[in-house]
């Protein structure tokens, strides 16, 4: 059985996690199918986002412990955390929004998944949960995501106290985007998915660019990233036809091409 499942529908590749019998765990095959099924996206014309969804009742249960127990192979340790690392960046740094469609609870590693993605809509019976300290263990790969999500004082609490988060507090304190009904789950996607086809593909992709460039400059260094950006945007052959097409009271291109 396929531990991912990659599905185009539409303008969208969907991902979804699927070990249902252990409730989404994070194998290695599994992450490396994710990571390589991200960089095809990343690179396919076809799609203009990704959804990552889990099979079952459970969004993702962090990684699989069974796999992971092997501490007389520091090589194999360092491995299993540099792929992780390398798929949570390739979610980040999609030139592709990535939403996740989280339908039911996400622990340790599944909270870094929904921390690394650019929108994240959730069922309100969602859970998330970091207890890794409990099991001796830290949440370090995923750290930077969940920082980035949350903060750092609100990440620590959460680290520290393995206390979980509801759906409403997930959404309070940054790390969804979204909470509906879990009938009308599947709708909101593909009401986002339209939303985004509208927009220029290589806009959407120089936004995140451009939002990681200037992350944490002083002023006078973001002024000049982002007067650059400005001057490439207008002149480049997207910014012209998206000018071009208001002014003549039509849909441009890319999406008129849906």
């Amino acid at each position: 059985m396929d531990e991912l499942l990659i599905e185009q529908r539409g303008a969208a590749r969907w991902l979804t996690l699927h070990r249902p019998e252990r409730r989404n765990a994070l194998s290695r095959a599994l992450v490396r199918a994710l990571h390589n099924a991200l960089v095809t996206a990343a690179n396919d014309e076809r799609c203009r986002c990704i959804v990552l969804a889990g099979a079952g009742p459970v969004f993702c249960a962090g990684a699989d412990l069974n796999e992971f127990r092997e501490v007389d192979d520091p090589a194999l340790l360092a491995s299993d955390g540099e792929m992780l690392a390398r798929t949570l960046e390739a979610l980040s740094v999609s030139p592709k929004p990535v939403i996740a469609r989280v339908q039911g609870a996400a622990l340790g590693g599944g909270v870094g998944l929904v921390a690394a993605v650019d929108f994240a809509i959730a069922v309100p019976e969602a859970r998330f949960t970091l207890s890794e300290v409990r099991l001796g263990l830290t949440p370090a790969v995923i750290s930077p995501y969940v920082v980035r999500a949350l903060g750092r004082r609100r990440t620590q609490a959460f680290m520290l106290a393995s206390t979980p988060l509801d759906a409403p507090q997930a959404l309070a304190q940054g790390l969804l985007t979204a909470i509906v009904e879990s009938e009308r789950l599947d709708e909101a996607i593909e009401e986002l998915v339209l939303n985004l086809t509208q927009a220029a593909p290589g806009a959407l992709a120089d936004v995140k660019t451009l939002l990681r460039d200037i992350d944490g400059l002083p002023l006078a260094e973001a002024r000049e990233v982002t007067v650059r950006a400005l001057g490439e945007r207008r002149s480049s052959a997207e910014g012209q036809e998206g000018m071009s097409a208001f002014l003549e009271k039509r849909k441009p291109a890319w999406s008129s091409a849906i």
